[in-house]
């Protein structure tokens, strides 16, 4: 028999999300994982960013690159010095609860921010909100606790991207509570997040010629990846997208993903980075007699590899 089958053998064992093995494997660094890991062995013990490194054998400055990894990506909550698991889509509730119609209007009548929302609600909407409509905004407003402000943020999100109907409106105010944003401010610094991430996969999808579908998840996974983690500009996504259509003949976002990860590494942020490690490369291999390889001939040959083993 080829693989393996896993038994604990009844050793004690901490939990570790199944969503960092289903998701975050192809894309997560060795270092990141390892930081991921020590923040879950060492659950409620303050650690400083040198213990972690020490404990993890990295450099400090992996462990920051880390922490905002695994923030970017959902796993973790940022919250003041506390990092907090986030629920994952099967842990979190798909629904919020309904309210019967008298407990509404009980609200109205006796609550004026709560009727002015509700008005509110239906003026950004363009029409007249039903019971069930109704029920999910009273939900927000006193099961999820979201102040009437914050609450017209969202619908107001979702106005804008053209998404009126209120299971989205739900869904995308569970995933806001989820992320731990309570207030104006944080609403706004995540709007803004989004709308920039979205500027940037839409680029990305019409360099790349995706003009016949949507982004899958996990090519918007690899998107943030290349943005977040590895700092990426657009520039440098586009040189990657060259290399490998030279070398593959068609679009692979595991390849891009290999390229750039390699040029994270080598501290190359700039096309001119990359130019400028080609020519003394090539340099070094005419003052030696030797044959010399460009950095893309090198990560060629570093992906061929990783491909085989």
């Amino acid at each position: 028999m080829s693989g393996f089958i896993f038994n604990s053998n009844q050793i004690p064992m901490m939990q570790v999300p199944r969503a960092v093995a289903d998701r975050f494997l192809p894309q997560a660094t060795g270092a990141q994982i390892k930081v991921l890991l020590c923040l879950i062995r060492f659950e409620d013990m303050a650690l400083g960013i040198e213990d972690i490194a020490k404990q993890c054998n990295v450099d400090a400055s992996d462990v920051r690159g880390a922490v905002d990894f695994w923030v970017k990506s959902g796993l973790l909550i940022r919250r003041g010095a506390s990092l907090i698991l986030a629920k994952t889509s099967s842990e979190q509730p798909q629904t919020l609860p309904r309210y019967n119609p008298e407990s509404i209007l009980e609200q109205k009548t006796n609550d004026q921010s709560f009727a002015y929302l509700l008005d509110e609600v239906q003026r950004m909407l363009g029409k007249s909100v039903n019971h069930n409509d109704a029920s999910v905004v009273f939900a927000m407003y006193d099961h999820l606790g979201f102040s009437a402000d914050l609450i017209l943020q969202i619908i107001n999100y979702c106005v804008k991207g053209g998404k009126t109907n209120f299971r989205y409106i739900e869904k995308v105010a569970l995933d806001w509570y989820d992320r731990g944003i309570d207030s104006f401010d944080k609403a706004e610094s995540l709007i803004k997040s989004l709308e920039k991430r979205a500027r940037i996969e839409s680029a990305v999808s019409t360099y790349f010629g995706i003009d016949n579908r949507a982004l899958s998840k996990k090519e918007k996974e690899y998107i943030e990846n290349w943005t977040g983690t590895f700092g990426m500009s657009l520039e440098m996504i586009k040189e990657s997208y060259e290399r490998c259509i030279d070398s593959k003949g068609k679009l692979s976002f595991a390849y891009i993903n290999g390229i750039l990860g390699d040029w994270f590494k080598k501290g190359y942020k700039t096309p001119a980075d990359i130019e400028n490690a080609d020519k003394a490369k090539k340099d070094a291999g005419s003052v030696g007699g030797m044959k010399s390889y460009s950095s893309m001939e090198i990560e060629e040959e570093i992906l061929k590899r990783l491909a085989g083993d």
